[in-house]
């Protein structure tokens, strides 16, 4: 208990010490100081309280009406805060909001709470101990950085006031409060701190004082007091009944009655549905997201501790707690679950129209929390699982991407993504650091994403077929804006001036402990399952929740620590002796740094290139209204629904969730499988490829009245490739090429030992990531443009990849390939349309006519290779491997529909592979290359029809 004391007074007592503390030197050693101390205190916590289970700790009875008046006199001041702003500045809807809280606080304290002991009892469990970490080593670890970033920040901004001062008191109250709402039991209390959180920062939005950040400031404070009024009814409602304020107790109970007697239950109907539209509205969901977009105008210290550490997670954490009671509250469930889940996909399209690096953060933390909340809605424990993981990777990921914007934009004077074109040279550590983050966030084997296969597993077994679709578009939608900003930090231009050296140590010191946290979390992935989620699905649900093996896990983890040595050990251009050239510009190249070159005419002429923001398509302008107007509708239905289930029959709004619940199945994922597949398919992939390479130029050369080269003529170009100088436009493209090779080695050895099929998705994607990239680096226009559209390809056939592994799930119980030997039938006879919609995209996959935008091997489709065009000797022999490799897997997936448990099967896949390669080719030479636009749409109209149709088929087959 002294330790819980400790976590909320400590931060209290610095606050208070920074309002009074003038002198930097003086603010530095106390920020330091206490910033260690809670640290210490957060790790001593949890080691103390690690494997305990669930604990209740209570103050003693003589505390009880001191802290019952501290509780209400809080709630009072911060009420009165808000009227005195909101009278300061005009603003009537704060102020109504403001006396309305005021007064029902004063209500509910002399007309209920008056006859009830005030309960101080405190609750620790795994998912406490998880955000006591976050708070205590992420938060303090923002607050450091803030000294280096406020001085600069002040330096700029020289008239304004100093009110510094101001600024870390907040900090540190914003802790204090966030060690309430996770270690508080009290539903009063837990409501407290969540106000004292608002009104914190609401101040920090408006810290500047501009116009915009006092507008931005009262919005945010707006939309929260609508939550803090639904959470305060919720309590309302519960002491009118006579229930419990204890949280615990109102979970245990509101459980146990809606199980065993339904009818007696629609006294939680309600206050489940309000506290969970206070946890969306804290959690910055739609309609209430702008909160979050416009709370992008505080200094970025705000942005790293309030917006992706600590004040949206207080919200997630308030709806994981609630997950059990989503399984037996489906009007909560299907509210909380559909918000999520179009925040997740709608929220990932609108960021890729932004240039802004921190509106693309802002949209990103936005969508993660919805994928986070639809996990929650769903109540399963495999969904539960991968909503923690999603906690923990997005608190350290997006910490340290906030951290490394707000830098940049103090050195380069810019958070234009456009103006980090070469950041990797200008700021080489800090570009390194950027690059983690991004990583951390949509690529496997890094945790987002690996929590996301793990979100897919979860949807899949439950039946959740809309979440399906909106999670397989989101998530092609993240690979494109986040591929575009990795690709323009990885660009490479000699002799740019180091402009990292004035950094502050604060900073350098924050963003290496979020980059050491956001990889160790990613490596360490199956030690804290064991540790810490797995214990709290234990005692929450009787059951473990992990959708993904341990084998698996620790393959992801070997990768990923593979990743980050290459990162931050291989990426070193002054030891490499590499010779180098200049990039092609279609003339004479003047200057290749500066993309300079003479033109027919005579003229300099200076080549640009920007990425693809798809304003048309993905704006603003375009989405953000009818994403508002539907998830309105959304909540203003579940909470109608919620309170008339309180009135009228209860039985009717209380009941299961989930449409089925089908066990995960597990087969050959072992590690030893694995290593065994990878160097069979290191040696059959590329021989297999080189045949079907040579293969596919002769049928070429007939189809338009040519003989054509022998059939080992790909070998011979790929040997004179290896034979040729080993030269290149940057120092860095050979070593992300020999990666993406590596990768798809991997990926296919992961396929050919029958093990996770989305596995081999995600190195593919992963291999995809570092080919775009290596394009990227050379700063190249043609490079560029080829990137882009290399780009465009990934994000137009993932959802139908995905959808496969859905409906492959679906029909088998299993993602592993294993299981196709194990039925009686081929899956082929219930997967037509995935199996379809994978031919459709197969054309892409294979960089075939009409879809080839960014790379073919065949000159009468493309003279210039676009993202190959810089690319010559040993790194264009290893692309030339590669696509070998990837033609070899791709046909393995098509094969893979037509095996069952028949040896003569797999004669009959051989051929209907076989079959696919013809066709293909023949599409190939009979078809017109079409616009970008084109490519996407059908895509998605293909993956949306046939992947919808298959998915919502199987699941209506296996529930009834």
């Amino acid at each position: 208990m002294e330790l819980i004391v400790s976590l909320i007074m400590v931060p209290c007592v610095a606050a208070l010490l920074m309002l009074v503390v003038r002198v930097d030197k003086a603010r530095d050693v106390l920020c330091v100081a206490s910033a260690a101390v809670i640290a210490l205190l957060s790790i001593a916590f949890a080691v103390q309280n690690l494997g305990a289970g669930s604990l209740y700790f209570d103050l003693p009875m003589e505390y009880s009406h001191f802290l019952a008046v501290v509780n209400i006199v809080i709630d009072i001041t911060v009420g009165l805060y808000i009227v005195c702003y909101s009278v300061k500045y005009r603003r009537v809807l704060p102020l109504v909001l403001a006396i309305g809280q005021i007064l029902t606080t004063l209500w509910f304290e002399y007309n209920i709470q008056r006859e009830v002991q005030f309960e101080s009892q405190m609750h620790v469990d795994s998912l406490g101990i998880i955000m006591v970490l976050i708070l205590g080593i992420v938060g303090t670890g923002i607050c450091v950085y803030a000294l280096g970033y406020m001085k600069d920040f002040q330096a700029h901004h020289p008239e304004q006031k100093d009110r510094r001062p101001w600024f870390f008191a907040l900090m540190f109250a914003f802790l204090s409060a966030m060690y309430n709402v996770v270690l508080s039991d009290n539903l009063c209390w837990i409501y407290t701190a969540w106000e004292v959180t608002t009104l914190c920062s609401f101040l920090l939005i408006g810290f500047t004082k501009t116009e915009e950040a006092i507008n931005n400031a009262f919005r945010q404070i707006v939309m929260n007091m609508l939550g803090g009024l639904a959470f305060q009814a919720a309590i309302l409602w519960l002491g009118l009944q006579g229930e419990s304020r204890l949280f615990s107790e109102f979970l245990k109970t509101a459980a146990n009655v809606a199980v065993a007697d339904p009818a007696a239950a629609g006294v939680f109907v309600l206050p489940v549905a309000l506290l969970a539209f206070a946890g969306m509205t804290k959690a910055a969901q739609m309609p209430f997201h702008t909160w979050l977009l416009g709370a992008m105008v505080a200094p970025t210290p705000t942005s790293a501790l309030l917006h992706s550490s600590t004040m949206v997670k207080a919200g997630c954490f308030l709806l994981i707690k609630l997950s059990p009671l989503f399984l037996v509250f489906p009007v909560a469930s299907a509210m909380v679950v559909l918000i999520g889940g179009l925040t997740f996909c709608l929220a990932s399209f609108m960021a890729i129209s932004q240039s802004n690096a921190k509106r693309v953060l802002a949209y990103s933390t936005i969508a993660n929390l919805g994928l986070i909340v639809a996990c929650a809605g769903v109540g399963t424990p495999e969904a539960v699982w991968a909503a923690i993981f999603l906690v923990i990777f997005h608190a350290v990921a997006k910490s340290l991407l906030f951290l490394c914007v707000g830098t940049a934009e103090h050195h380069i004077g810019s958070r234009d993504i456009e103006d980090m074109d070469g950041l990797f040279e200008r700021m080489p550590r800090l570009a390194r650091f950027m690059m983690l983050g991004i990583m951390a966030m949509f690529v496997a084997p890094f945790g987002m994403l690996v929590s996301k296969w793990a979100t897919l597993a979860s949807f899949a077994s439950s039946g959740e077929v809309l979440l399906l679709v909106l999670l397989a578009f989101g998530s092609a939608a993240t690979f494109m804006f986040w591929g575009k900003w990795f690709g323009k930090l990885a660009g490479i231009a000699a002799h740019e001036q180091n402009v990292e050296l004035s950094v502050h140590k604060s900073e350098w010191f924050a963003l290496a402990l979020m980059a050491v946290l956001t990889a160790g979390a990613c490596i360490c992935m199956p030690t804290l399952s064991n540790l810490f989620v797995q214990p709290y699905l234990v005692v929450t649900y009787g059951a473990l929740g992990a959708n993904i093996s341990v084998d698996n896990m620790y393959i992801m983890s070997i990768i990923a620590l593979a990743v980050v040595v290459m990162l931050f050990g291989t990426l070193d251009m002054s030891k490499s002796k590499k010779k180098t050239v200049p990039v092609y510009m279609a003339g004479i190249t003047v200057d290749s740094d500066e993309r300079l070159f003479r033109g027919s005419l005579g003229g300099e002429v200076k080549a640009t290139s920007r990425n693809w923001y798809m304003n048309e398509l993905f704006g603003e302008k375009v989405l953000d209204k009818p994403a508002t107007i539907v998830t309105a509708v959304i909540m203003v239905v579940g909470l109608v629904a919620s309170l008339a289930g309180s009135q009228v029959g209860a039985e009717n709004f209380v009941g299961t969730s989930l449409a089925m619940y089908m066990p995960l199945a597990t087969m050959n994922e072992g590690l030893l499988q694995t290593l065994l597949g990878i160097v069979l398919f290191a040696i059959a992939g590329p021989v297999v490829g080189c045949l079907l390479a040579g293969l596919d130029r002769k049928i070429t050369a007939r189809m338009q009245g040519r003989v054509g080269p022998p059939l080992l003529q790909p070998y011979y170009d790929v040997r004179k490739l290896i034979e040729k100088d080993d030269v290149s436009v940057n120092t860095v493209e050979g070593t992300y090429i020999t990666f993406a090779l590596v990768l798809t080695v991997i990926g296919g050895g992961v396929f050919v030992a029958g093990g996770n099929f989305l596995m081999c998705v995600f190195l593919i994607t992963l291999s995809a990531l570092f080919f775009i990239v290596a394009a990227y680096s050379s700063r190249s226009p043609y490079s560029e443009v080829g990137a882009d559209r290399e780009t465009l390809q990934v994000m137009a056939y993932e959802p139908t990849v995905l959808f496969v592994a859905v409906c492959m799930f679906l029909a088998l119980g299993t993602f592993d390939v294993a299981g196709v030997a194990n039925i009686g039938l081929p899956m082929i006879v219930v997967c037509i349309p995935a199996f379809l919609a994978l031919m459709f995209v197969l054309t892409i996959k294979l960089r075939k006519s009409p879809f080839d935008l960014s790379y073919s091997h065949h000159a009468h489709q493309e003279l210039v290779k676009g993202v190959t065009t810089e690319m010559s000797g040993r790194t264009l022999a290893k692309v030339e491997v590669m696509h070998w490799c990837e033609t070899t897997l791709f046909l393995g997936w098509v094969a893979m529909f037509f095996i069952w448990d028949n040896p003569v099967s797999i004669v009959l896949a051989v051929a209907v592979a076989a079959l696919a390669f013809f066709l293909e080719i023949f599409i190939d030479n009979n078809f017109a290359r079409v616009k970008w636009q084109k490519c996407l749409k059908w895509a998605w109209i293909v993956a949306l029809v046939c992947g919808l149709a298959n998915t919502a088929w199987l699941v209506f087959a296996l529930i009834a």
